[in-house]
C-alpha cells in the first residue's frame, strides 16, 4: 500500500539565491504524476493494494497551487489528466493547457531573477491548448511566503498585491516591481472547458540593480 504520493515537495526543490523554492509549473507536475506511476506503481501491479494521490483539492503550503490538483475555485490542472488516464487507461476527450514557460524580464527555468524598485518588466507566459481552443489568461502578484512550518500545518492565504500589473488578463503583461521584497509571480490560463494550467516565478526587488 502506498499512503502518499504526488508532486515534489518544496523542501527538494533548488531554491533562489536568496533561499526561496522554485515551483513546478502544473505540466511538469503532470510529468511527475505520470512518471511515478508508470515506473513506480505500474510495475507492482498484482502486489499493490493501493495507493492514495496527494492531494485532490486545493490548499495553502508556501503557495496556493503546489500540492492541490484542483485550483482555489475547483477547476482541475493536467494532474487530473494523467489521474483519468491512471484510472482509466484513457486520457480524457479535452485535456488541460500544457505550461511551455513562464518569463519575467526574459528570466525563466530556475533563474534567480533581481529587478529595480518602481521599474517595469515584461513577463510571457505560453501555454498550448492541445484542442487548439480559447484561452483565458490571469496574472497575480504575491509577497513570498514567511511560513516556516512543516508537515502540512495550517498556512494562511497570501492575498495578491494590486496595481503592479498592466493587462493582467494577456499572455503578457507588463509589471512594475513594488518596493523592495521577496515576490513571486503567478499565472494562470483557462480554457473554454474550466481546465487550468498555472505557473509561478519568485523574484526579489531591491532599490537598484547593479549591473
Amino acid at each position: 500500500l502506498v499512503t502518499e504520493w504526488g508532486a515534489i515537495g518544496y523542501w527538494e526543490m533548488e531554491t533562489t539565491d536568496w533561499g526561496v523554492p522554485f515551483e513546478a509549473t502544473s505540466s511538469e507536475k503532470a510529468d511527475v504524476f505520470l512518471r511515478a506511476y508508470r515506473e513506480v506503481l505500474q510495475p507492482l501491479e498484482g502486489q499493490l493494494l493501493g495507493s492514495y494521490v496527494f492531494f485532490w483539492g486545493q490548499k495553502q503550503e508556501r503557495t496556493p497551487t503546489w500540492f492541490g490538483m484542483l485550483t482555489e475555485d475547483g477547476k482541475e490542472t493536467e494532474v487530473v489528466d494523467v489521474m483519468h488516464y491512471v484510472w482509466t487507461g484513457q486520457w480524457p476527450d479535452n485535456r488541460a493547457p500544457r505550461v511551455e514557460r513562464l518569463l519575467l524580464d526574459g528570466k525563466g527555468d530556475r533563474t534567480s531573477v533581481v529587478l529595480s524598485a518602481g521599474q517595469q518588466y515584461e513577463a510571457v507566459f505560453d501555454v498550448i491548448d492541445p484542442e487548439g481552443g480559447p484561452l483565458v489568461y490571469r496574472w497575480e502578484l504575491k509577497a513570498e511566503s514567511a511560513a516556516t512550518s512543516g508537515g502540512g500545518d495550517y498556512e494562511e492565504p497570501i492575498a495578491s498585491l494590486e496595481g503592479y500589473l498592466a493587462g493582467p488578463a494577456a499572455a503578457r503583461t507588463l509589471l512594475t516591481a513594488p518596493p523592495p521584497g521577496k515576490y513571486r509571480l503567478f499565472a494562470f490560463v483557462e480554457d473554454d472547458q474550466q481546465h487550468v494550467a498555472h505557473a509561478n516565478l519568485p523574484f526579489l526587488v531591491v532599490d537598484d540593480v547593479e549591473h
